[in-house]
């Protein structure tokens, strides 16, 4: 009999991470390993201990994961597969408290993030940052704390028998998280999505210049982030996806760009997921990114 695929996520049963995994292995016996932080993640993937990581890496609401994609360069990890998953945040509580009864809400900070509209119109509450949305239910639970709400899923809410205050609390009922497979294994060479790490400075590098060698090559420019540098300066690289329906024309782009930018890192190569997001082309907002950090070109 086959082994269960081991699978790393971040947080632990009835997380957004476990869904995501459960869903993009459906049909495979796996089992999850619970990891406290993204950092722990990919150094769980990197050792062996597992098989595949389970990432988020893009929110709908509160954008780019950037760091996260720093952490796939650090460890040599390649994506493989994406999925969206729509975001149930909820409040909720130990049965029979009530929402006067709250005085602290506890949760992950992009789940705070991603319900901070609803957070601001609760008067006489604080926030409190933790590792995981669906543990903070647990640790609510079995700690018997009054007077705390945890915002996780509803999933999280029937596991651990606590009751729902109230339900989507996050800034858009449409809240969205984009979610990627990481692997130890070199990117795919055929697929019709590709992730690159750009490094600043390049040879002859513009953003004007990525642009035309992507619409060259009939591609759709989906992300275009500069990832924040360690250290004050300048950023350290920029984070691109390119989307097209042939595989050939990411080959094409790959070719391209390595003229601008010889050092690129393919973060992955991988077939795209039908995103959820009305796309919009970044060629319309690119004077507004050079006017904001003019001496990148």
């Amino acid at each position: 009999m086959n082994r269960a695929l081991k699978i790393a996520i971040q947080g632990g049963p009835a997380s957004f991470h476990e869904t995501v995994a459960k869903e993009l292995f459906a049909g495979a016996a796996i089992s999850t390993l619970p990891c406290d932080s993204f950092p722990e993640l990919c150094q769980t993937l990197e050792s062996g201990l597992v098989d595949y990581a389970v990432m988020a890496v893009q929110n709908s609401l509160a954008g780019p994961l950037l760091p996260n994609y720093r952490l796939m360069a650090q460890h040599g990890l390649s994506i493989t597969a994406e999925r969206w998953l729509l975001l149930d945040q909820t409040l909720m509580a130990l049965p029979g408290q009530k929402l006067e009864d709250i005085t602290q809400i506890w949760s992950h900070p992009i789940a705070l993030l991603q319900c901070c509209d609803y957070l601001k119109s609760l008067s006489g509450v604080n926030t409190k940052e933790t590792a995981d949305t669906a543990d903070t239910a647990r640790m609510i639970k079995e700690g018997q704390i009054k007077g705390v709400a945890a915002i996780a899923s509803r999933k999280a809410a029937e596991l651990y028998g606590i009751e729902v205050l109230h339900d989507n609390v996050a800034n858009d009922v449409e809240n969205y998280t984009r979610f990627v497979v990481l692997s130890r294994q070199q990117p795919s060479k055929v697929a019709n999505k590709v992730t690159l790490l750009l490094p600043y400075p390049v040879v002859k590098f513009s953003l004007e210049n990525i642009l035309e060698k992507v619409e060259n090559c009939q591609l759709e420019l989906t992300m275009l982030q500069s990832l924040p540098a360690l250290n004050p300066g300048q950023p350290a690289a920029w984070v691109v996806e390119l989307e097209g329906d042939q595989a050939a024309c990411i080959t094409q782009a790959l070719a391209a760009l390595q003229t601008v930018s010889p050092k690129l890192t393919v973060l992955g190569l991988y077939p795209k997921a039908e995103s959820p997001l009305p796309q919009e082309r970044l060629a319309g907002c690119l004077s507004e990114i050079l006017q904001a950090q003019p001496e990148l070109i």
